[in-house]
């Protein structure tokens, strides 16, 4: 929760990172355009939308190719890597002076000298080493995603889900293997006709992947810190009328970002289960990946899912602990009213502490946000659970 752990920011350096993908998008756009594989008569993405959802039309036109607009799975896959590395820098920034902003002014809730008192300077250092990670595991992390990114483009460029399905959403159930072959050959990230291309297809999602992990790795520290923090420190309560969240909103925007990064997630996953199943393939490959592609889901769900709760749980925590410290300071407070013989003062203070008592839970009072990323989550969840099910049944 401080500028120690992150470099001031640089607006050059991050400009860079969010242009990166949209750039190679761009560029990868125009080099299709170039060497004629940008569209295809029968291949907008609006009509292989339309066939993907509501079936065959009757157009008369059958896509017999896959250009880079008909390509919808690696464009989303683009669209999820680019909101990886936004939604990262933002992490980042709002990370970079979160102490200050929670430990100042009329909105503060806990004095920030105790961060540097123990029992809190301990877990607190800690969580900042933890935050320091080298920069040989980062080119490791690096070195291994885009392994796994060759690697997945291997499969793709060898057998994508997509070059069989574009004859069946067309109606064509049983399309000879020369029509599946015209699929692959006619790819326009295909390693043998364009090796600029086909490179840029693995950066692209590599980027994604590894931005991804990096922000995975600071909320897990970030969950960590805050389901310890409410037995270390002491925080204060801000009443409602100072700030309708009680001082907790900026931390409110974290917990937006992790929902806005798992609906990602969840469509990443969508999209690498729709490209990577094969039903035709060998049995033993086919049951390999299948095993593969569940377990990535499972995990990487339950993971989101612990992430979110444990860091709800420790915000939540924390503010019942100071709801209940004002609770019983008003009572004392009442309670001595009353002892003068001050029973209008006593009844009023004693009110205000029975108000406080159903303010107990999540103090981030602001749902759109939240109602917005669950509503629209629910459907990608939903799919997700029927691809995962429907590559064994």
């Amino acid at each position: 929760m401080s500028a120690r752990p992150f470099a001031p920011g640089r607006p050059a350096a991050e400009l860079l990172l969010v242009l990166g993908v949209p750039a190679a998008m761009v560029y990868m756009a125009v080099s299709s355009a170039v060497h004629g594989t940008l569209t295809a008569p029968g291949c907008s993405p609006g009509r292989i939308l339309a066939l993907m959802f509501f079936g065959p039309d009757n157009q008369g036109l059958t896509c017999v190719r896959l250009p880079f607009t008909a390509d919808l799975p690696s464009l989303g896959l683009g669209v999820t890597s680019e909101m990886a590395v936004v939604l990262y820098l933002l992490l980042v920034r709002r990370l970079r002076n979160l102490d200050r902003v929670l430990s100042g002014g009329s909105t503060a809730i806990f004095d920030r000298g105790q961060l540097e008192q123990e029992p809190m300077k301990k877990r607190y250092d800690d969580f900042f080493a933890k935050l320091r990670v080298s920069k040989r595991r980062q080119l490791l992390l690096l070195a291994g995603v885009l392994a796994v990114g060759i690697w997945f483009y291997v499969n793709v460029s060898g057998s994508s889900h997509l070059f069989k399905a574009l004859p069946d959403i067309q109606g064509v159930h049983h399309p000879a293997p020369a029509l599946q072959e015209a699929y692959r050959l006619s790819w326009w990230a295909r390693w043998q006709t364009d090796p600029a291309m086909a490179a840029l297809w693995i950066v692209v999602g590599s980027i994604g992947t590894y931005f991804a992990c990096r922000q995975a790795y600071l909320y897990y520290h970030l969950a960590r810190l805050f389901r310890d923090a409410p037995k270390l420190m002491v925080f204060h309560h801000v009443p409602a009328r100072v700030d309708r969240d009680h001082g907790w909103r900026p931390v409110g925007g974290l917990v937006a970002v992790a929902y806005f990064s798992s609906l990602s997630f969840v469509c990443s996953l969508i999209v690498l289960i729709y490209i990577m199943r094969d039903p035709e393939a060998a049995p033993a490959y086919r049951l390999f990946v299948n095993i593969l592609l569940a377990t990535v889901a499972f995990v990487g769900m339950v993971l989101n899912v612990a992430m979110l709760t444990t860091l709800r749980r420790g915000i939540a925590k924390a503010y019942e602990t100071t709801l209940r410290d004002k609770i019983l300071a008003l009572n004392a407070d009442s309670d001595a009213a009353e002892e003068e013989g001050d029973h209008l003062a006593a009844r009023t203070i004693r009110l205000e502490a029975d108000h406080l008592v159903g303010d107990a839970g999540y103090p981030v009072r602001g749902r759109a946000v939240r109602f917005a990323s669950l509503a629209s989550g629910l459907i990608p969840v939903l799919k997700l659970s029927h691809d995962v099910i429907n590559l064994y049944f």
